[in-house]
């Protein structure tokens, strides 16, 4: 029985040989390849090569890929001799890449559904490995614009090659171990024996059983491993050739959405732990933000939240880290924020913090993290796959007409959220206001569910010092992966009324405590706090989204448990804008 395939660092490096001999050393045979050079063109010579940087080089394998050799001296040997040469891989046996060629193929690959893997980023798509117990059928099904290559089927090609546009092969960053790819999926690719449906002149599916026939056949597609978009097409075709009359096209695309939503099979649910790799956590600042999962910042309005993330995301761009941890991941970042500007207030932030801009990807378009939004940044994640992606305020971005207070509904959001963290193996940092009533506990004081401080895996709290107003002190208040660092320490320098503040480091504060930096002054301790307060932050983080209709603000802040009186209050303390649209009143911010 084959070992199971484990990726290797080596096979990241840039130099062809080392990625060879790690691929060998997991069972794969190489071949090297004709490259391509700084003209664009390939190395073999020919001036109108068919296969630019992919045929092998034939003065070192005359048989093609039946030459290719798991040999390291061979490899070493041959590499040496062409070092531009791209690296070219017979896979071993039990591992399994589907080749992702353009925009059909990337269509067919979103709709198979199958869980994110390890991948390699190509000149027009990607390569998706999976590790799988059963071989494939030697017919198989084909799939629009997805070759699926595994150890009887050739050769791939693998970085650090460069592709003929002369993109080069890069590996992505979501993950370092290939998923399994289930069994059912296996099995559907199986080609069998072409059968016609035939249905008589009175047609399959009357009126009254059209919904449940077609609800049925979706649902034993779904089994199968069938994603949306090929069930739906499936579907279409069945509803076009067998009822009558033939269901709305929308109604047939809302049964195959629907079903969609079920897990296609129980193998994709639960696995062994025993396939399980371990992996020690990593982190994008040491203690204080973890990679692959997500950090909350909490803080009152105005306190300099926003300075500090600017001052992190700038550290990521740069690779300096500020003092208070020993290194950082330098990378891109990814700005979603729903308060600042990005010309007058984003830009001129980030370059006062001694950013490089050019590395800083920004939301240019509002929305929110529905399915559609998350579905945005999914693509922007695998297109630019950020170190850091910063959210603010998070409650900005909820669905429209979700209940931040909810622990059902937001636990739902964080976990999708968190998803993404995971899959693209990148830091999120999620910025939440505190709310002014006292909890039972500091992770608790930010607003919404406390769902939210129990799905992140690292929480920092900013607010003044408790010993000098002047200076900001954050504490790390929870940490899942490491022990809590010190309190980190920083004042805001103003050099003029139209300049953003300079962010200067003071030296940590080891026993400093977020219940020292809660603890309110000493002339309000023991006032109870206030209904409108609650209700005025709440009131804020909705409005930051855009003006909204009065009667649908009063059905929110029903469901959160504010009166309409308080509501009123917490209008006038914001001094918030009421216009018309038509008969109905809009409030906005001013």
């Amino acid at each position: 029985m084959p070992k199971a395939f484990r990726f290797e660092d080596d096979m990241k490096s840039s130099s062809a040989t080392k990625a060879a001999l790690a691929w060998a050393r997991q069972g794969a045979k190489i071949i090297a390849l004709h490259g391509i050079g700084e003209n664009g063109a390939c190395t073999c010579g020919k001036r109108q090569c068919s296969s630019p940087g992919k045929h092998p080089i034939a003065d070192l394998f005359p048989k093609g890929q039946h030459s290719a050799t798991s040999n390291a001296v061979k490899i070493r040997r041959a590499f040496k001799s062409y070092p531009n040469a791209n690296l070219g891989v017979i896979l071993p046996r039990g591992l399994i890449a589907l080749d992702v060629d353009g925009p059909e193929g990337e269509e067919t690959f979103d709709g198979l559904d199958l869980k994110p893997t390890l991948a390699v980023q190509t000149g027009r798509g990607a390569h998706h490995y999976y590790r799988a117990s059963e071989a494939l059928p030697k017919k198989k099904v084909p799939l629009v614009g997805i070759d699926i290559k595994d150890a009887d089927s050739g050769y791939i090609v693998v970085p650090p090659s460069r592709h003929h546009s002369g993109k080069p092969y890069r590996w992505r960053r979501n993950r370092k171990t290939a998923a399994r790819l289930p069994a059912s999926f296996v099995r559907s690719l199986e080609r069998k024996a072409t059968r016609t449906a035939c249905f008589e002149n009175e047609a399959a599916f009357k009126a009254g059983g059209r919904n449940n026939e077609l609800t049925k056949i979706a649902g034993s597609l779904r089994f199968r491993g069938l994603g949306e978009t090929a069930i739906a097409a499936a579907l279409r075709a069945i509803n076009g050739a067998a009822c009558s009359p033939p269901l709305d096209g929308d109604e047939v695309d809302r049964i195959a959405e629907s079903v969609s939503k079920y897990e296609a099979n129980h193998e994709e649910v639960f696995g062994w732990l025993d396939d399980v790799e371990e992996s020690e956590p990593q982190f994008l600042a040491y203690p204080y933000i973890v990679k692959g999962a997500i950090t909350v910042l909490d803080g009152n309005m105005g306190q300099g939240k926003s300075t500090f993330t600017c001052a992190i995301a700038a550290a990521v761009t740069t690779g300096e880290p500020p003092p208070f941890v020993d290194e950082i991941e330098q990378g891109t970042v990814l700005f979603m924020s729903a308060e600042d500007d990005p010309s007058r207030v984003l830009k001129p932030r980030l370059m006062k913090a001694g950013a490089d801009v050019s590395k800083v990807r920004y939301q240019d378009e509002p929305f929110t993290l529905d399915e559609r939004g998350l579905a945005l940044v999914r693509r922007e994640l695998t297109a630019n796959t950020p170190a850091l992606v910063i959210i603010d305020p998070i409650i900005a971005f909820m669905q429209e007409g979700a209940n931040g207070n909810n622990a059902t509904e937001t636990m739902h959001f964080m976990i999708e959220l968190d998803q993404l963290a995971r899959d693209f193996d990148t830091a999120i940092l999620i910025v939440r206001h505190l709310r002014k009533a006292r909890a039972d506990h500091a992770m608790h004081q930010g607003i919404g569910s406390i769902s939210i401080s129990a799905r992140v895996r690292s929480g920092l709290i900013l607010a003044p010092h408790p010993d000098d107003p002047r200076k900001r002190a954050i504490v790390h208040a929870k940490s899942n992966y490491s022990e809590t660092g010190p309190a980190i320490v920083f004042e805001m320098e103003s050099e003029g009324p139209r300049s953003h503040p300079k962010l200067v480091w003071d030296p940590c504060e080891p026993d400093l405590t977020a219940a020292d930096i809660l603890a309110p002054p000493e002339v309000e301790r023991g006032r109870p706090p206030k209904a409108r307060d609650t209700a005025t932050a709440w009131l804020e983080s909705v409005l930051r989204r855009g003006p909204t209709k009065k009667k649908i603000l009063d059905g929110m802040a029903e469901a959160n448990g504010i009166t309409m009186a308080t509501l009123r209050r917490a209008g006038d303390t914001l001094g918030i804008i009421k216009s018309k649209d038509g008969k109905e009143s809009v409030w906005s911010l001013p």
